[in-house]
Formats: C-alpha cells, sequence, structure tokens
C-alpha cells in the first residue's frame, strides 16, 4: 500500500508520525511524508487569530494532487490543530474518497468527535495498529476491523470502537525514525516542495529549542510514558487507558546511541540533540550512567531534556553534565501546596523543586540557565495561591527563566473533567481548541510573573512587591485608575530585565522567518553563541 502521511506542527520533528513512516516501509508499504507546518497552531504566536481555514486554496490544491495515488492518507494532530486536520481531511476526501485516518493525543481523548471526518482513529500508541489496518485494506477487507486494537472506524452510519490496544515493551523493537528525505515534502514559501537537506537543516535550526540556542538540533525519545499523572497532563488519560500495562518504558542505551550516530551521519549539520522525553530523569541510575558514558564518547553534541523535581538527583545530573547537558528544562507548574495536591503533584511539593533546583545550579558554570515551567490562570487559584508561586520563584537559585502558561483544560485531562463538572469550561471551542496557552489576564501577579521571567529581577525586589500590604494596595478598586500607566512602564522595565542573548536567540524565530524556513543567518540575523545564552 501507498500511505500519505501528514504533519502540521511547526515543529518537522514528529517522532511519533515519522517513527509510523519507518515501520510502514519496513513492512514492505510505500510511504509518503508531507510536513505542512501551520503556525495558527501553535500556542506561542498569540497574535494568529484562528479560522477553520489555515491553508489557502492553492496549497491544498497541491496537498490533493500529492496524494492522488494514495491508498490511505494519515493525520496526526493535537487538540490546537482540529481544523487543520478536518481541512486536510475534507479536501483529500472530496478529491479521492480515499481514506483518512488520525491519530495523536486529540483523537485518542475525542475519538467519536474526530470520526466523523475520519475513516479511522488510532487510539494510544498505533504502530501495530497501522499496520494491521495496511493489510486488512490492501487483501479488501474493509468491513473486517473489529479485531484490530486501538482502532475506531465506521461501518455505514455506525462508529466502531475495538478493545483497547497493547504497549509494545520493548522499544528496540521499532525502527528509528524515518529520515531518509525520501519521498519526504514540505510547505515552503507557499509551495509544497520535496524536503532537502537544505531545507531539513533550516527547519531544524528553526525548531523551538534550537533557535534558542542558534543550534540545528535533531529531537528524539529515549523513552515513552511518565511516571507521573499529572491533572492538566495527556499522560493521566493514557495512564489510564493503558493502568494494567507498564506504562513507562525505554530504550536501550545502544539503540539510542546507534540512531544519533546514523542521524549526525547523515547530516553533519546537526550540532545539537534535544530529547523530548517526558521525564528523561526516570531512567534507572545504572542506565544514566551507561548513557552518559556512551554519549560523550560517541555523539558529544551538547543536549537539552526535561526533568522533573521527582527524579532528579545529584548523581545523574553531575554525569549528564560531564557529557554534555547544555541546558534542562523543570516543571515547576505551581508554588500552592494546595494547587499542587489538585494537580496531583504533593510529591514534587517546593521542598523538592527548591532541591532540585540547587542541584541544577551547583552546575551553572557548566550549563546554560535551566527553564522552569510555570502554570498560571487557573480559576481554581485563590489571591494566596498565585502568591505562593511568586514566593517559591523568590526562593529559587540563580541563574534561570521561566516559561509561564495560561492552563488550558485539554479534553482527556483529569483537570478538563473536573472544570467541566465545575462550570468551569462554557465554549471549548473558544476556550480550549482556540486558545494560546501564552495568552494571560493582567492580573497583578501575573504581572510580576512576567517580570520574573527573564530570572533576571533581583529577588528582594520580588519579595518586596509580594509584601501583603503592598498586594492589598496593588489590588485594591484604588489602583486600577493607575493600570495603563503601571502597564507602560512595566512594559519598559521587561524590555530592561531582557537577556540580550536570548532575545537574539528569539529573533530567529520570527513568524516571518519561520514561515519562510529562513534561518537567523540566512535572515541577517547574528546567531548567539551557546556561552552567550549562557550568561
Amino acid at each position: 500500500m501507498k500511505v500519505a502521511l501528514v504533519s502540521p506542527y511547526p515543529d518537522i520533528t514528529n517522532y511519533g508520525l515519522r517513527t509510523l513512516s519507518a515501520v510502514l516501509r519496513q513492512a514492505g508499504h510505500e510511504t509518503r511524508f508531507i510536513c505542512m507546518p501551520d503556525f495558527a497552531g501553535d500556542g506561542e504566536f498569540t497574535h494568529i487569530r484562528m479560522s477553520e481555514e489555515r491553508y489557502p486554496p492553492e496549497v491544498i490544491a497541491q496537498l490533493v494532487a500529492l496524494t492522488a495515488d494514495a491508498d490511505l492518507v494519515g493525520v496526526t494532530l493535537m487538540t490546537h490543530y482540529f481544523d487543520t486536520a478536518r481541512q486536510i481531511t475534507r479536501a483529500v476526501k472530496d478529491a479521492h474518497g480515499v481514506p483518512v485516518i488520525w491519530g495523536g493525543f486529540h483523537p485518542s481523548v475525542r475519538p467519536d468527535e474526530c470520526a466523523k471526518w475520519a475513516d479511522y482513529v488510532a487510539i494510544g500508541d498505533a504502530e501495530d495498529l497501522i499496520l494491521k489496518l495496511c493489510e486488512r485494506l490492501e487483501a479488501g477487507q474493509a468491513d473486517q476491523l473489529g479485531d484490530i486494537k486501538g482502532l475506531v472506524w465506521r461501518r455505514g452510519e455506525d462508529v466502531i470502537r475495538n478493545a483497547p490496544g497493547s504497549l509494545e515493551q520493548e522499544l528496540d523493537a521499532y525502527p528509528h525514525p524515518d529520515f531518509s528525505l525520501d519521498d519526504h515534502h514540505i510547505l515552503f514559501e507557499g509551495e509544497i516542495t520535496p524536503l532537502t537537506k537544505d531545507l531539513l537543516r533550516r527547519y531544524l535550526h528553526n525548531g523551538t529549542v534550537s533557535r534558542m540556542f542558534g543550534k540545528i538540533g535533531y529531537q528524539t525519545m529515549t523513552g515513552r510514558g511518565c511516571p507521573h499523572a499529572c491533572t492538566y497532563c495527556g499522560n493521566s488519560f493514557y495512564r489510564d487507558l493503558y493502568k494494567r500495562q507498564r506504562y513507562v518504558r525505554y530504550r536501550s542505551v545502544e539503540d539510542v546511541i546507534v540512531e544519533l550516530e546514523n542521524v549526525k551521519r547523515d547530516y553533519p549539520f546537526i550540532n545539537f540533540i534535544w530529547f523530548s522525553d517526558d521525564s528523561f530523569f526516570g531512567r534507572p541510575l545504572p542506565d544514566m550512567l551507561r548513557f552518559a558514558e556512551e554519549y560523550k564518547r560517541r555523539v558529544g553534541d551538547p543536549f537539552y531534556l526535561l526533568g522533573s523535581p521527582g527524579t532528579i538527583t545529584e548523581e545523574k545530573y553531575e554525569a549528564l553534565v560531564d557529557a554534555g547537558l547544555h541546558c534542562i528544562q523543570m516543571g515547576i507548574e505551581h508554588g500552592s501546596p494546595r494547587i499542587q495536591k489538585m494537580m496531583k503533584r504533593s510529591t514534587m511539593g517546593n521542598d523538592k523543586i527548591l532541591r532540585s533546583a540547587e542541584i541544577i545550579t551547583k552546575y551553572a558554570d557548566r550549563t546554560a540557565p535551566p527553564q522552569y515551567d510555570i502554570i498560571y490562570d487557573l480559576p481554581y487559584e485563590t489571591l494566596d495561591d498565585k502568591l505562593d508561586t511568586l514566593r517559591l520563584i523568590s526562593e529559587l537559585p540563580k541563574p534561570y527563566r521561566l516559561q509561564a502558561f495560561s492552563v488550558i483544560f485539554y479534553p482527556g485531562t483529569s483537570l478538563h473533567t473536573l472544570a467541566t463538572r465545575d462550570g468551569l469550561v462554557h465554549d471549548e471551542k473558544a476556550e480550549i481548541y482556540d486558545k494560546m496557552y501564552f495568552e494571560k489576564n493582567d492580573t497583578y501577579t501575573n504581572v510580576l510573573l512576567y517580570l520574573s521571567k527573564s530570572g533576571r529581577m533581583p529577588h528582594p525586589v520580588l519579595k518586596a512587591l509580594i509584601d501583603p500590604r503592598v498586594v492589598r494596595v496593588a489590588t485594591s478598586d484604588y489602583a486600577r485608575p493607575f493600570a495603563s500607566i503601571a502597564k507602560a512602564g512595566i512594559g519598559r522595565m521587561r524590555a530592561l530585565l531582557r537577556n540580550p542573548a536570548v532575545e537574539r536567540a528569539k529573533a530567529l524565530g520570527t513568524f516571518e522567518a519561520r514561515m519562510t524556513g529562513m534561518t537567523g543567518a540566512d535572515a541577517g540575523a547574528v546567531a548567539p553563541r551557546a556561552s552567550d545564552a549562557a550568561r
């Protein structure tokens, strides 16, 4: 069979879809990989408003032509890309009548909604599912799909939901993601064109983390699953879906290193590795030490990874820094014990957050400043809860940077269930599907949070601004007439607090440059050195 796989994500790495392509090719099927970066679905770009028609007609016409000989079209999506997937699906089905399968987090949690548009919906891991589906379709058995676990499909007007699938425990059984560039295409400057090495270099450079450090980064995963079950995260859904199975699984160290050796051999311009595991530090210590040793010896590039306060230890962290760890992103999320409990993060309370931050800061002279994630705008927060987060920030050892995200009640998460029950979700389209996670309410505490993002605000100043007497005045009715004046002044203060190297790195990823696939150097910008960003 010939399967066209379509990704709407701005980051063209797409580990899951590329792995499916590799699995299909290994089984003898043909795949055509099509990247259609849709920046309107990227929560970073708050100035791009949503519309149901995300691509212009001429781009859709090119996609239709490119899928004309496909026997099956696969589309991956998260909630923000629902309209994108719908536009793509309508176009190829109207033109060719070709069956379409949707996969990814949103189809997994909302299969009935997605089955209104797609012929097939994959729930959870889809490697085995798509192989069996292709086998049946190729044999002309499109009505004999009831035993394909994890598949939701239509029989006439009926939507049939098969039994959940099983998790592959030996991840080394899967091939490495397909970066062959063979029959790979990308939307670039308004045209869907073959993905060349040069275009791959440009887009890898413009990936979220790569452009932050002026690098050309390769993103991969060394494992699947997360040891935590935070209520705002999709892992809470998957843990429940696979509750009788081992959810957290890791690839062998050798398999990961061989993947990186291969990709660096094929694309020597790659000079940075981004591990996007939900919790890299969950790997057992002996494995971690072996990984650090082999990575340093056989790969050697600086790398970036994610960690959680519940899993970071000094022995693991020191080994990774010695191997080339350049920056870590850690989820703090909130400083209020009450909200931490609601998020199911009580085991990662402020004591563990500060202990992990101390470990990270101990090696600050050898790494870039860490990035700590914060979630704000929860309707369950009281003013004291918000101040607890700011108090925690005022205790964090420097240097650091904050990434602040306005809460989104994603369908399928425990937090969505809770918010729906409590009547806090009124318009899912506006409040979830189209909401950008960098949007914010202009409250006093949010302003202080944003002033703190660069990590440059002196802690004594922040502590003074969250003193109860100051807060009482700043949040009173008397302060409202001065809000616009204060807002303008705060904007100037934020500009003074910005790290110039970080701002130059951000300039590499402007909307215009990313839409054209241009790197900062192509656009005439000066790419910062990693050492600049670490200052």
